[in-house]
């Protein structure tokens, strides 16, 4: 008997507000809730779910190749859309070919309503549209990155201070310099305990003479 089974995916983790409220639009629970309200049921034994970038080939993402591992000829691979599946044009083709030749399963990318059947040659205004898909969603992943990396070269130009955001308050910044001076606390502890970054912490033991990190 043939089986459903579900690959879901988001980015990894980033420091880039904007960016990272993108990676919360694609969390799990949305591609659970698309893919439940097509009328799927998704359990534990069926689902594979990782964080990684949507550029990672098939070999370097644990979760799929342990999916590919249980398919069996006929059974079908669910994703709720391509941009979930891959954000590279070339990768995203070669991991369709492992699927529906290789393994020859069935693919359906819910939200794009694309279906692609097993050891079958894909019907060319299908191939076209499912091309367009994935250069789109890799054009999207190239945007993202180029924007976000001229963000953060122009905000270091203004002289912002990248990275966490402190919610230290001045006794935090005095318990700090004080714990520094007069105990043996590692830099990470007291980083710890003062809530203020260990690269500050770190810059200050270097002022203190005789200070050992």
């Amino acid at each position: 008997m043939c089986k459903n089974w579900f690959y879901l995916r988001v980015s990894t983790q980033t420091k880039d507000e904007e960016q990272a409220k993108r990676q919360r639009e694609q969390t799990f629970e949305r591609q659970r809730s698309i893919l439940q309200r097509a009328g799927y049921e998704l359990v534990d034994d069926n689902t594979f779910a990782e964080r990684i970038s949507g550029k990672t080939k098939a070999d370097e993402r644990e979760q799929f190749d342990l999916m590919l591992s249980k398919l069996q000829k006929g059974d079908w691979v669910i994703f709720s859309e391509t941009s979930r599946f891959s954000r590279n044009y070339l990768s995203g083709m070669e991991m369709l070919d492992i699927l529906v030749f290789e393994k020859e399963v069935n693919v359906k990318f819910v939200s794009n309503g694309i279906e692609l059947y097993a050891g079958t040659k894909t019907n060319p205004y299908v191939w076209y549209t499912i091309s367009q898909m994935l250069l789109a969603d890799e054009l999207q992943r190239r945007v993202i990155g180029y924007n976000t990396s001229n963000g953060l070269k122009a905000k270091k130009e203004q002289g912002v201070v990248l990275g966490k955001k402190l919610n230290a308050t001045e006794n935090d910044r005095a318990q700090a310099q004080h714990l520094l001076s007069a105990t043996d606390l590692s830099c990470r502890e007291i980083s710890r305990q003062t809530k203020i970054t260990l690269s500050t912490i770190a810059r200050w033991a270097k002022e203190l003479r005789g200070y050992k990190k």
